[in-house]
């Protein structure tokens, strides 16, 4: 039986992922995705994470048993009606943010959909137990690939509303709105760069940062794969 190092290579090699790309894709650094696929961390914490950033099952990855792909059971995680076991509310906003040079967007986005979790479904899609403050909208620029395609759904932690350290946000900057990821310096300023290396990063001075409004922070991507039937 394979172990996790090789399991996480394979799959990995399978999605034409790079140990830089799928580490930005988690979230982590590439130094912790690298000791796993070494062989050096055998019982990762963030198991979970790892395994929906691969869209493949989670006990499968820990341990090899059964199949790599997602059973049907996964499929009564989320339900778009909600029930005794479906009580976690996430809404999809009919409110684009953009990863490329900004676009304007209103100020009171309508819901055009809901989706419901189990508490299960809340731990292996979201990675987190409340659904308070979590939304989902979508990114309409390929600015932010590898890690979000334009097809993907953004979850984003509408609790944090400030610069909690270096990581992906929505904010909102001179009427745009924006989805970046954030990098302050030693010198105070913030900069804000795509994933795609087309994109130019820009810098964000401390005084003009402090007018900035921070929608969120970007906590996973659903990537979406639809097919003609």
């Amino acid at each position: 039986m394979s172990n996790l190092a090789t399991r996480l290579q394979d799959t990995l090699y399978a999605q034409r992922l790079s140990v830089n790309s799928f580490a930005k894709k988690v979230g982590v650094s590439q130094q912790a995705i690298s000791k796993i696929v070494r062989g050096e961390t055998r019982s990762p914490k963030n198991i979970v994470e790892i395994a929906t950033a691969l869209g493949v099952d989670v006990h499968w990855l820990k341990t090899g048993e059964g199949e790599p792909n997602i059973t049907p059971h996964s499929s009564i995680l989320v339900s778009n009606e909600p029930d005794e076991k479906h009580t976690h509310r996430i809404n999809r906003y009919d409110f684009q943010l953009s990863a490329g040079d900004g676009i304007i967007n209103s100020d009171y986005p309508e819901t055009i959909s809901s989706i419901w979790l189990t508490p299960e479904g809340m731990m292996q899609i979201i990675g987190r137990y409340s659904e308070k403050g979590i939304c989902i909208f979508k990114v309409p620029t390929d600015s932010m690939e590898p890690t979000i395609s334009s097809k993907d759904l953004v979850f984003i932690d509408t609790n944090i509303t400030y610069f909690a350290g270096d990581g992906i946000y929505a904010f909102r900057l001179n009427g745009k709105d924006y989805i970046k990821r954030l990098q302050q310096l030693p010198t105070g300023i913030i900069r804000a760069l795509s994933d795609n290396k087309l994109y130019d990063p820009f810098d964000i001075t401390e005084e003009l940062f402090d007018t900035a409004e921070i929608v969120g922070k970007f906590i996973r991507v659903v990537p979406l794969n639809p097919k003609d039937l």
